[in-house]
């Protein structure tokens, strides 16, 4: 097949690297693969390391005529089989572009990848502007149905690869956070992984392990993940105030980032929000334990106290109880995550991923 991805998003997230992800698979199984995205986006970078065809199309809106005509040229151009897309924007301008086809060059079927829900949930598009809504779990497609989405939506969980990710986890350390270990104690190693945005959970989760170490507890926290400047900015200040910048170390941006679970103790994902949580499925890959929030599709990845701890979102003293547990008896959470490897191994390969997507792509739209 030919498969054509947009993306519209300047910056770059789990929703990306997965994106990324099914390309790479896709190219490895023989498919045609194009990807069109903004110029000097993260997203193009990647791409073009990992030897995607790449074009440019603006996306500023979805009623760009400069991006429907440009989108109109690569269409006729590359004829897709199939046509991903990753945001309202690029997948309206898809449909608009698709309007203006006549005959063969107009017969694709457009997915909608669905990977995140807003508090005010907009369903027109997803109803009249795609084929089909393809989300990571079923929580999500329960949500989307009770905010009156009619269309097909079909449950697709990321995909992983996890020969790369155990290839990549051996690659040096970033040489940053090598020195900002060596230069501390052994204690252990809380990494959290995500985007600096308010739904993350950065704000709760500095809190409540300031807490903790005023009971003494021992460890160190990295956080690992791009943003808005002035939200680093803004966690900085708050870290500085709290007396915590000698145990805390924001890494930014890192790809890969396997080799930082080398040296995690614990993942922790204080989200209010996670749509499926793709840090959990990785941290367990790679032997890592994961206590997570009870939110979204995090209760699809982690079986509580089978495979991970799932804790209320924002409940301070369950978290502080469950790092406790952490801290003084650690065996028993890497009990779990054996069991979380083997469980995410069998759930979540590429290969079951590319099949359910691709099957979308010849549905009788």
């Amino acid at each position: 097949m030919k498969i054509l991805y947009t993306e519209s998003s300047p910056n770059i997230g789990g929703q990306e690297l997965q994106a990324l992800a099914q390309m790479a698979a896709m190219q490895r199984a023989g498919h045609s693969v194009m990807l069109a995205c903004r110029e000097n986006s993260r997203i193009a970078a990647e791409a073009v390391r990992q030897q995607t065809a790449v074009t440019y199309i603006p996306f500023r809106n979805s009623l760009h005529f400069s991006s429907v005509w440009r989108l109109r040229r690569l269409v006729l151009a590359f004829r897709p089989d199939m046509v991903v897309c990753h945001s309202g924007h690029d997948s309206n301008t898809v449909a608009l572009t698709r309007a203006t086809l006549t005959g063969g060059a107009g017969r694709f079927s457009i997915v909608r990848q669905k990977t995140y829900l807003t508090r005010k949930m907009k369903v027109f598009s997803l109803n009249h502007f795609c084929d089909a809504v393809a989300v990571p779990g079923q929580a999500m497609k329960e949500a989307l149905q009770a905010a009156g989405c009619t269309n097909t939506i079909r449950v697709v969980s990321p995909g992983f690869d996890f020969d790369a990710i155990r290839e990549a986890m051996s690659m040096p350390l970033p040489e940053h956070v090598r020195e900002w270990l060596e230069a501390r104690a052994p204690h252990p190693v809380i990494v959290q992984i995500g985007m600096l945005r308010p739904e993350k959970g950065l704000d709760f989760m500095l809190k409540t392990l300031f807490h903790l170490k005023r009971e003494g507890g021992q460890f160190h926290w990295l956080i690992v993940g791009g943003g808005r400047p002035e939200e680093e900015r803004l966690l900085r200040r708050k870290i500085h105030a709290l007396g915590m910048e000698g145990g805390v170390l924001i890494c930014g941006y890192l790809t890969p980032v396997y080799p930082l679970y080398r040296v995690a103790s614990l993942m922790v994902m204080p989200s209010t929000c996670e749509s499926f949580g793709m840090a959990a499925v990785e941290a367990a890959a790679c032997g890592v334990p994961v206590m997570a929030s009870n939110t979204g599709g995090l209760s699809s990845v982690i079986h509580h106290e089978r495979t991970g701890i799932l804790l209320p979102p924002d409940n301070r003293q369950a978290w502080l109880e469950a790092l406790r547990a952490y801290l003084s008896a650690p065996a028993g959470f890497a009990e779990m995550a054996a069991m979380a490897r083997r469980d995410v191994m069998s759930r979540f390969s590429m290969e079951v991923t590319l099949d359910r997507l691709l099957s979308l792509g010849c549905l009788p739209f």
